[in-house]
């Protein structure tokens, strides 16, 4: 179950530039693991060729899901996030998240 977004816990606002580095960092750095777990499976379901060219769309999500973990820890782990965005190689998500 996902906590209430609208209450944050003892007062805490989740947010990159409020939040403690430390913090920070380790969620960062579970975005990376997600990222690389999910290469992994992406690697794992192309070595059947038959899954691999079934899955292929599938697996082309999967690979952007990871290229998104990547900027998002990026984003975490910054402490000037809206200067990271214009870094963003992932159209996609540098247009979502500029205030435009």
């Amino acid at each position: 179950m996902l906590p209430d977004r609208t209450s944050p816990p003892d007062g805490l606002i989740i947010g990159p530039l409020i939040c403690e580095r430390t913090l920070r960092t380790k969620i960062a750095a579970e975005l990376d693991q997600l990222r690389e777990d999910m290469e992994e499976i992406g690697v794992q379901l192309c070595l059947d060729e038959e899954v691999m060219l079934r899955c292929m769309s599938y697996l082309q999500r999967l690979d952007e899901m990871g290229q998104r973990s990547i900027w998002l820890a990026e984003l975490v782990r910054s402490e000037d996030p809206n200067a990271v965005i214009p870094e963003i190689t992932l159209q996609s998500l540098a247009n979502r998240l500029r205030d435009e």
